[in-house]
Order: structure tokens, then sequence, then C-alpha cells
């Protein structure tokens, strides 16, 4: 199944957009530095997160278009945040899972 769609990935260290590339998703991927470059007609968005999710940010971003956040470098102990992002998912979960959650909430943002 591929779609004919491409999603930005917010990553400023690349990082997450490299991490994705290996997730082989049915889909294409960007890479932008910041959430402002993220048009508001865009239809899916992968925010990446580095330890801590930042919460403002993901309100931010997830208000105006469907969200992901990928987070890695996050503690083991740590709970993934209530956040309204559509799906979190993190460097510690096998690649199949990863694909499975970030295809299904993108199928769910109506792609």
């Amino acid at each position: 199944m591929a779609l004919d769609v491409a999603i930005p990935v917010v990553d400023p260290y690349g990082s997450v957009f490299r991490l994705l590339r290996s997730v082989e998703l049915p889909f294409s991927l960007f890479r932008v530095e910041d959430t402002s470059e993220i048009a508001a007609d865009a239809p899916f968005a992968i925010l990446s997160s580095y330890g801590k999710a930042d919460a403002a940010a993901v309100e931010e971003l997830a208000g105006r278009v469907p969200t992901v956040v990928y987070a890695v470098q996050v503690r083991a102990n740590e709970p993934a945040p209530l956040m309204r992002a559509m799906a979190y998912v993190s460097d510690r979960m096998p690649v199949g899972l990863i694909r499975d959650v970030i295809v299904s909430a993108l199928s769910r943002a109506s792609v």
C-alpha cells in the first residue's frame, strides 16, 4: 500500500528523520526544522521529540494538523505524555510497531 502523499517531519537535528527512513513507511517524507514551516493545509505531520516532549509545541502543531510525536532518548521509566497528538511512538519500540502506529494515525487523519 503506497500512498501518494508527502509528510513533513519536524526535526531540527535530523536523527528522527533518519530513523523514520529505516521504518519503510508507505509514503514520502520531507524534513523541516520548525513547526512554523508546516502549512495549515498539510495533511499530517510527524514531530520529533528529543527527551521529554515539549507539550506546548505538540499542542500548537496538533491544533493545526493531525500530528504524531516520535520521541528519541526517552528514559524507559518515563510514561508517554498526554497530548493532543494522534499518536506517540519512541525509538524503544519495534520498527514494525512504529510503522503500524504511524500508518494507522495517517489513515485516521483521512488523508
